[in-house]
């Protein structure tokens, strides 16, 4: 794998991978954003669907967040182990970027399902 994140990188060909973000997250999230509800953290998927498919690698620069979508399915982990499932797809290309969807499915370390969140990116021109 190459320093910067490339779109070969994304996908992990329906492999679940290992993803510990331990058990300070879920609470410094609901700190920040003030969540204090029953329900698991709205926005809390993305931020670990996003670390997954980076898996801590930058992205190159000159990218663009087109959206986010995300269907929450479970209770977060406390312990802050889950798994990470990442199906990407080049889906168009506009004055030479690729617009990809990245599909992020997220689970627990005991594979009980946590959320699903679709991330559509364009990714920078003459970036593999």
């Amino acid at each position: 794998m190459s320093a910067v994140l490339r779109v070969a990188d994304l996908d992990t060909h329906g492999e679940w991978l290992p993803l510990d973000v331990g058990p300070g997250l879920l609470p410094a999230y609901c700190a920040v954003t003030g969540w204090s509800g029953t329900e698991p953290p709205a926005g809390l998927a993305s931020v670990v669907g996003r670390l997954a498919y980076t898996r801590g690698r930058p992205m190159p620069p000159g990218g663009v967040l087109r959206e986010i979508s995300q269907t929450t399915r479970g209770k977060v982990p406390a312990d802050g182990r889950w798994q990470a499932r990442i199906e990407s797809t080049v889906v168009g290309e506009r004055a030479g970027r690729r617009r990809v969807a990245i599909v992020t499915d997220l689970r627990d370390a005991g594979a009980t399902p946590v959320a699903s969140v679709r991330f559509l990116v364009d990714w920078p021109a003459g970036a593999q």
